[in-house]
């Protein structure tokens, strides 16, 4: 069965993506010994009844925990968390699938812990404060969270500098009078409410908009 990709969005680029780390099995390795454990009391009992009894309890504790095994297997296949140039991505679920997209630029924070085993294991927690009704969103089992909130870091850093790049470009465009991307055309109606849209953004200073904007009137 092929793991669960993520659906990319045109233009947008994967980073980072894996599945949860293998510790997300504990509860089963923990249930194996267990049944070996049946299975040793089996062949210590030399009781025939007893022997019996033990044998029914170990043929159910084995069938439970296989397709248990088989599920969790199915459900760690299915969940991925990915990190591309444009978001933080989180998906699972086999039938009923759920997930979460946070958009780089309404991330805060992103913070990791790890108990002593964890860090031995290359095992953490994420948590990723981010701007909006949700809060705080927080993905367990992911391998090398340290990694993984460095190369967030490193995305975010990158999505500011492209959104200033972007910036920089539309004032430049306002004050020689181009049109931003989109627009229909170098009308001076389009021009002014560009010019309005910098100025209340806060990418235009008053002087410069009252100059630019005694340009277009004059060129009516």
């Amino acid at each position: 069965m092929a793991a669960a990709q993520l659906d990319l969005m045109p233009g947008e680029h994967m980073v980072l993506s894996g599945n949860p780390h293998w510790w997300y099995f504990w509860k089963q390795v923990a249930a194996a010994v267990g049944v070996l454990a049946l299975l040793f009391l089996l062949l210590s009992v030399d009781k025939d009844w007893v022997s019996t009894g033990i044998k029914w309890v170990a043929a159910l504790a084995f069938v439970v925990w296989l397709a248990n095994t088989i599920y969790a297997l199915v459900q760690w296949r299915t969940t991925r968390f990915a990190v591309t140039d444009q978001r933080v991505a989180y998906q699972s679920g086999i039938v009923r699938r759920s997930g979460v997209s946070i958009p780089l630029n309404r991330i805060n924070n992103v913070n990791f812990e790890q108990s002593l085993i964890a860090r031995m294991l290359n095992n953490g927690v994420v948590t990723i404060e981010s701007a909006g009704e949700t809060g705080d969103s927080v993905f367990e089992n992911i391998p090398g969270p340290e990694k993984v909130r460095t190369v967030i870091f490193g995305q975010m850093q990158a999505d500011e500098q492209a959104d200033s790049h972007r910036d920089a470009a539309a004032i430049r465009d306002a004050l020689q009078g181009q049109p931003l991307s989109g627009s229909s055309g170098p009308t001076a109606q389009s021009r002014l409410d560009e010019l309005e849209e910098l100025q209340r953004r806060g990418l235009v200073s008053d002087e410069e908009f009252e100059i630019k904007r005694r340009q277009i009137v004059e060129d009516l």
